[in-house]
């Protein structure tokens, strides 16, 4: 990476919150019968300093009036924090109610509303709108909750070893894309425990190295890979591969992937977290790896642009990537899973897959290893990243431990109250300077 681009990346560091506000949405809305309630931080952007007060306030609201008298409870915890820092039970006084809380270091807290509204279907019945938002205390200043191990360079180089003696034997079969501009392709590669597959696509009149390339990591749970996915982005001008996380057939009929979650691969990402070899995220780490070498075989790749991307698990994944593969020009973790997991060593949350609530030093240590807070620590390459203030899944405390581990220049996108599922405005952002960076270039970015 050039100099230069971290000289901006550090003159532009002044424009964070600017950005931030830039991007920000609207209130988490849920709506019954005619009502609708609003949640969030009362402040524009949802960011305070350490030791301010934050007011999370709620408005409700019947056919667009103010509406008093309506029952609510308000729950404010450390983020993914319980029992709740505080509670109390309101009522609305012109359709408003509002809780107030404060931390003294850097982190996030959460506010849960119940609110209690006649059903639609019987009146007479009460109805419960559950919403969450977030507040943000000085979150650049959020570090990680325990040093990267000593060896975790020398595990993955081994871990590197294993894989490179495995031969990949490449099997490509095209398979009709319903575009006549964009080939398609099924792939499949041996690898550790198992098979890569998925689909690849990349314009028809692509010549040798001109196109860049995109992995496209899968979230949590048991899918086929997505041709859609993989044709999106080779209609954007890339050699593009989406590839899901077990290495399993994309031919089956819907039901069995639902078997498969519900029998062999039953709480996959929960199992044997006392153990670096044997937990499943060693596993899709060097399948993601291997994802690096087929598309990299393609002759259309341009050599020098290879984009690491993923939402919640494959947020982690696209952290992993970037921490470890040397040809990886842009990792693209959008509220990335598998971070901090010693967060309960030191009183805060850790990030799905939630090992260990409580603290528990021998998850925290073998967990290291595969953490993508570690992982983000020897990024070369820059990173752009997505955080949603209010993900009960990915919390954000244990995503800023990652963002800030980067050294690299970066940039970042918010969803303010967005919980687990982004805003399809902030999808295409993230979408455009992807496509910014390997088009325009790096400094047309950071």
């Amino acid at each position: 990476m050039k100099t230069s681009l971290y000289i901006k990346f550090a003159s532009r560091l002044a424009l964070f919150f600017a950005f931030i506000a830039s991007i920000s949405v609207f209130a988490e809305t849920k709506s019954e019968g005619g009502y609708s309630a609003n949640l969030k931080a009362s402040r524009d952007g949802s960011v305070y300093s350490v030791g301010e007060t934050a007011t999370f306030a709620l408005k409700v609201e019947k056919d667009g009036k103010a509406v008093d008298g309506i029952a609510v409870d308000m729950l404010v915890c450390e983020d993914g924090g319980f029992p709740p820092k505080h509670r109390e039970s309101v009522i609305t006084k012109d359709g408003l109610a509002k809780v107030s809380g404060s931390l003294k270091k850097a982190g996030f807290l959460t506010c849960k509303a119940f609110v209690k509204i006649p059903s639609a279907d019987d009146p007479s019945k009460t109805k419960i709108l559950e919403l969450y938002a977030g507040a943000a205390f000085d979150p650049l200043n959020i570090e990680p909750s325990a040093p990267v191990p000593e060896d975790f360079d020398s595990y993955w180089n081994k871990q590197k070893q294993i894989l490179s003696a495995i031969p990949m034997e490449l099997k490509t079969e095209e398979v009709p894309s319903g575009d006549k501009n964009i080939k398609l392709f099924h792939v499949e590669a041996k690898t550790f425990n198992g098979f890569l597959r998925g689909y690849l696509a990349y314009p028809s009149n692509a010549a040798p190295a001109s196109l860049p390339a995109v992995l496209v990591c899968h979230g949590a749970g048991v899918s086929p890979s997505f041709k859609g996915v993989a044709i999106d982005w080779a209609r954007s001008g890339f050699i593009a591969m989406d590839f899901n996380a077990h290495g399993i057939l994309s031919t089956f009929k819907p039901d069995e992937y639902k078997r498969m979650f519900k029998e062999e691969l039953k709480g996959y990402y929960i199992k044997n977290p006392r153990s670096r070899d044997k937990v499943f995220f060693r596993e899709l780490y060097l399948r993601d790896l291997r994802a690096v070498d087929v598309i990299t075989s393609f002759p259309q790749w341009d050599g020098k642009n290879l984009v690491a991307f993923g939402g919640s698990q494959g947020g982690g994944q696209a952290l992993a990537l970037g921490g470890l593969s040397e040809k990886v020009s842009l990792a693209v973790p959008l509220y990335p899973a598998v971070c901090d997991h010693s967060g309960p060593m030191i009183g805060r949350t850790c990030g799905w897959p939630h090992f260990s609530r409580v603290p528990d030093a021998e998850i925290a240590r073998e967990m290291a290893y595969i953490d993508g807070v570690n992982m983000a620590t020897r990024f070369k390459c820059p990173a752009i990243f997505m955080i949603n203030y209010a993900d009960d899944v990915c919390e954000p405390t244990s995503c800023y431990a990652a963002y800030n581990a980067v050294k690299t220049p970066k940039k970042l996108v918010v969803n303010e109250e967005s919980r687990h599922t982004p805003t399809s405005k902030s999808m295409e952002l993230v979408k455009k300077l992807v496509r910014d960076f390997c088009f325009k270039g790096p400094e047309s970015v950071f």
